[in-house]
C-alpha cells in the first residue's frame, strides 16, 4: 500500500506566498495567469521557480528525457531538496530513457520522492508488456504539470527535455505553457494528488534494486558538472536576465486575472473502457467544439478531426463562424504515423470551409508575439502546442491533442481561461504570425478534357500575391517520409492515433 501524500496548504508565509497574496489583493477575479510561449523562458521559468520555492515542489510529466535541460532540471530539484523542501516527482513509465538508476539515487535523499504511473510488469524488457497487457500499457497518462509551494503552476503541452526548450542540435518544438497563480494552483494540486495516490503510481523502490549508498553523492557530483558545462551557459545566463519570477515574488508581474476551469482526466480512465467517458475531460471541451462559434482558433500538432468533427466544423462555418486551425506539415511532423491519419479529412475541411494551415519545417511560432529563439537556429521545428481560442474570450491551454489517442485512451489535463484580453491578445499575435510560419492549404480544380481532377495546393501566403509552394506533395518531406506516411495510410490504426 502506497504512503498517501497530499499538496500543503501552509504556504501564504512563502516567498510566493507574500508576492502572489500582494498581487491578488489588486483583482477581483480568482487567478492570474501569463503565457510561456518561448522556449528558453519556459525553462527558465521552472528554474526560477525551484529556486523561489521554500516547502514544496511537486512534478508530473509523460516524458523526462536523459539530455541536458533535464539534467539540470533534475539538479535543480536537488538542490531544493537540500534547501528542505519536499519534492514529489510523477512521471509515466513510457518516457523516461531508462533513467530508474537515476531516480533510484535520488530518492536516497529524505525530501525526494519519486513515483512511476502505469508501470511496465516486465522491467528489463518493458515492451514485452505489450504483447501481454496491451489494453492496459497502450494508455498512457500524458499530464504535464508542475507546481511550486502551492502558489503558482504551470501546464501546457511541454514535456523535459532539449526538444521543448529550444535546446536540440536536430529539432525544436513550437509549443505552449500558461503559468497560474491564485485559485488555479490549489487546483493543480488537487490534480496532481489525485495521481499521486492513485494505485497506478508505484514508488520507485518498489520496482527497482536499492541503489549503492553512495550513489546520491556521485550523482549529485554528476548534475553539478552538467551544470556547468558550456551546454547550461545559455541558459544559467537567462537566470541572470529573466526578472519573471522575481517581480511575481514582489508581486509585479503583468498578469491575466480571469475566471478560469481545470479539466482534467481521472486516473481511472487508463483502466476503463474507452466507450465509458465518465470521469474524462474530452465532454467539457467537446461542448465548446458542439458549440457554434463566431470564431474558433485551434492548434493542435497532431490534429484527427473524424468525420464528427468535420460535421462539427462545417456546421460552425454554415452558420457564419470563422475556423482557422494550425497543425504539422508532414516535414514538420515527428510522428509521420499520426499524419496519415489526418492526411484524409484536409479536403473535406476545407471544403467545408475551414481555413487550413500547416506548421513550415523552418520556422517556429511563438505565441508571444516575437519569433522563438533557439539554441540551435538551424533545428527543424516542428509545432507541439496544443491550445484553442473561442470567439476572442475564451482560450484553452494544455496536454490534449485533437486526436483519439488524447480524447479516449491517455489522460490529459487543460484549462479554459475565460478573459477577453487574454484571448483576444493570444488571437492577434498568432494570427499575425501565421503567414510566416505556415503553408495555407487549399483545393485547385484542373480541368481537362476528359475529366476534371481535385488536388491539394500548398501557399506562402506571406507574399503578395499568395504563391504556390507545392501542388499534391507533401512540401519540404523526403521521399523516404512521404512512402511511410501513404503506407501507414493503409493500416487501421485510427482510433490508436
Amino acid at each position: 500500500m502506497n504512503q498517501p501524500s497530499f499538496a500543503l496548504n501552509d504556504t501564504q508565509s512563502t516567498r510566493l506566498g507574500k508576492g502572489i497574496a500582494k498581487e491578488a489583493q489588486r483583482h477581483p477575479l480568482p487567478s492570474g495567469f501569463h503565457l510561456l510561449g518561448n522556449g528558453l523562458d519556459a525553462f527558465v521559468t521552472r528554474l526560477l521557480l525551484i529556486e523561489a520555492a521554500d516547502k514544496t515542489l511537486d512534478v508530473q510529466y509523460y516524458l523526462f528525457h536523459d539530455d541536458a535541460t533535464a539534467k539540470l532540471f533534475t539538479y535543480y530539484l536537488l538542490r531544493a531538496a537540500d534547501r528542505g523542501v519536499r519534492v514529489r516527482m510523477l512521471l509515466d513509465d513510457f518516457g523516461h530513457d531508462g533513467q530508474e538508476k537515476l531516480f533510484s539515487a535520488l530518492i536516497q535523499h529524505p525530501n525526494i520522492s519519486i513515483r512511476l504511473f502505469n508501470p511496465f510488469a516486465n522491467r528489463a524488457m518493458p515492451y514485452l508488456d505489450f504483447l501481454t497487457s496491451f489494453s492496459r500499457v497502450n494508455r498512457r497518462m500524458h499530464n504535464k504539470s508542475f507546481i511550486a509551494d502551492n502558489q503558482a503552476a504551470i501546464i501546457g503541452g511541454r514535456n523535459i527535455g532539449n526538444t521543448y526548450f529550444a535546446a536540440d542540435e536536430y529539432i525544436n518544438f513550437s509549443d505552449l505553457d500558461i503559468l497560474g497563480v491564485g485559485a488555479f494552483a490549489p487546483e493543480v494540486s488537487a490534480a496532481f494528488d489525485l495521481y499521486w495516490n492513485h494505485k497506478l503510481s508505484i514508488p520507485i523502490q518498489q520496482l527497482e534494486r536499492t541503489a549503492h549508498p553512495s550513489a546520491l553523492s556521485v550523482i549529485r557530483s554528476q548534475l553539478e558538472a552538467i551544470s556547468k558545462s558550456e551546454n547550461s551557459s545559455a541558459y544559467l545566463a537567462r537566470l541572470e536576465s529573466l526578472q519573471l519570477v522575481e517581480e511575481l515574488k514582489h508581486g509585479e508581474l503583468e498578469l491575466h486575472w480571469a475566471e478560469f476551469s481545470l479539466i482534467f482526466d481521472d486516473p481511472d480512465k487508463i483502466l476503463t473502457s474507452t466507450k465509458d467517458d465518465s470521469g474524462h475531460m474530452a465532454p467539457a471541451l467537446m461542448a465548446l467544439l458542439d458549440k457554434v462559434h463566431s470564431e474558433a482558433l485551434i492548434v493542435s500538432p497532431y490534429f484527427i478531426p473524424l468525420n464528427e468533427g468535420v460535421k462539427n466544423f462545417a456546421n460552425w462555418v454554415e452558420s457564419g463562424a470563422k475556423i482557422t486551425i494550425l497543425t504539422n506539415s508532414l516535414a514538420a511532423n515527428d510522428v509521420p504515423l499520426v499524419h496519415s491519419g489526418y492526411a484524409k479529412y484536409r479536403q473535406p475541411l476545407i471544403k467545408a470551409g475551414v481555413e487550413l494551415w500547416e506548421l513550415q519545417p523552418t520556422a517556429q511560432l511563438n505565441m508571444k508575439g516575437r519569433r522563438n529563439r533557439s539554441l540551435y537556429s538551424s533545428s527543424k521545428a516542428s509545432l507541439h502546442a496544443k491550445t484553442m481560442i473561442f470567439d476572442r474570450d475564451t482560450l484553452f491551454v494544455g496536454s490534449m491533442n485533437l486526436d483519439p489517442r488524447s480524447i479516449n485512451l491517455n489522460t490529459e489535463i487543460g484549462v479554459l481561461i475565460y478573459s477577453e484580453k487574454l484571448a483576444d491578445y493570444a488571437s492577434q499575435t498568432f494570427l499575425e504570425e501565421l503567414p510566416a510560419h505556415a503553408w495555407r492549404l487549399d483545393i485547385e480544380t484542373a480541368e481537362r478534357w476528359w475529366d476534371k481532377s481535385e488536388q491539394l495546393i500548398w501557399l506562402d501566403v506571406s507574399t503578395t500575391p499568395a504563391t504556390i509552394i507545392s501542388r499534391h506533395s507533401e512540401p519540404e518531406a523526403g521521399t523516404w517520409v512521404r512512402f511511410q506516411a501513404w503506407l501507414y495510410g493503409f493500416l487501421p490504426l485510427e482510433s490508436m492515433l
